[in-house]
């Protein structure tokens, strides 16, 4: 870790720039995906709402109900909205991280040029957004048929809800090691107690904004955003910097 600082210390100005895209993604994406997030939470509730009527005198076949003559022009409407979402998704996430996760490189002293870095990026990317749309529709799978199976038994437990939960934790982990090096296995390449430090890294900068937002907020609810943010994105590059120097030590051919 020590190593890691004096190197943002050395790069102090590409460390800000990281910090600033990262922050000016978050803020597009937020923006970009409220809106269309609202047309697609629509859909969903219509869809639900009228599952619910046909399920319960039908209540198998959930995926063939799906497409019955009442249903089937708000599911296409509904897919034709998610196609959408993922792709401007991509586009974004490719384009700005690919960016950010371009300083932190540089950062780490290595030579890749621009252009380079962010068509590796974009492609590796197509197996994470892969790995995510599968996650998504089986997400939606599951919440409707837990939706259906709450109104039937108000006790339904959603386990598969869970698995799901922790197989797409797994998911992002692994794609955030894939990084610094464009490589899908660089997770399954560092040693063990490198990965879990990181991570220690990454949920004690967590832990440690849940504690300290609520205080500050009591005083000033502004300041806490400001601080916040600043703390947040300043942890998020200081483990880029730190994953990118450790996995590169051990994924070099």
């Amino acid at each position: 870790m020590i190593e890691t600082l004096k190197l943002i210390r050395k790069n102090l100005l590409l460390f800000i720039t990281a910090i600033v895209v990262d922050v000016t993604f978050f803020i597009a994406y937020g923006f970009y995906t409220a809106k269309i997030g609202e047309k697609i939470t629509a859909y969903a509730t219509l869809i639900i709402n009228k599952l619910s009527i046909i399920m319960a005198e039908q209540p198998t076949g959930l995926l063939k109900h799906l497409f019955d003559a009442e249903i089937k022009p708000l599911t296409i409407n509904l897919g034709l909205l998610v196609i959408i979402f993922f792709a401007t998704t991509y586009i974004l996430y490719c384009i700005f991280q690919g960016t950010s996760w371009w300083f932190i490189t540089k950062i780490n002293e290595k030579k890749d040029r621009y252009h380079n870095y962010l068509l590796g990026f974009a492609r590796i990317n197509l197996i994470w957004m892969a790995g995510y749309i599968i996650y998504k529709i089986l997400d939606v799978i599951i919440s409707v048929r837990y939706a259906l199976m709450q109104k039937i038994a108000e006790n339904a437990t959603n386990t598969g809800g869970k698995i799901l939960f922790a197989a797409a934790l797994l998911l992002g982990i692994t794609a955030f090691f894939s990084y610094p090096t464009l490589k899908p296995g660089t997770l399954f390449r560092t040693p063990l107690k490198t990965s879990i430090l990181i991570l220690i890294i990454g949920v004690a900068f967590y832990i440690a904004i849940q504690l300290m937002l609520p205080q500050i907020n009591k005083i000033n609810a502004q300041a806490a955003l400001i601080i916040g943010t600043i703390i947040l994105f300043t942890g998020i590059n200081l483990v880029k910097v730190y994953t990118t120097r450790a996995t590169n030590v051990h994924t070099r051919t």
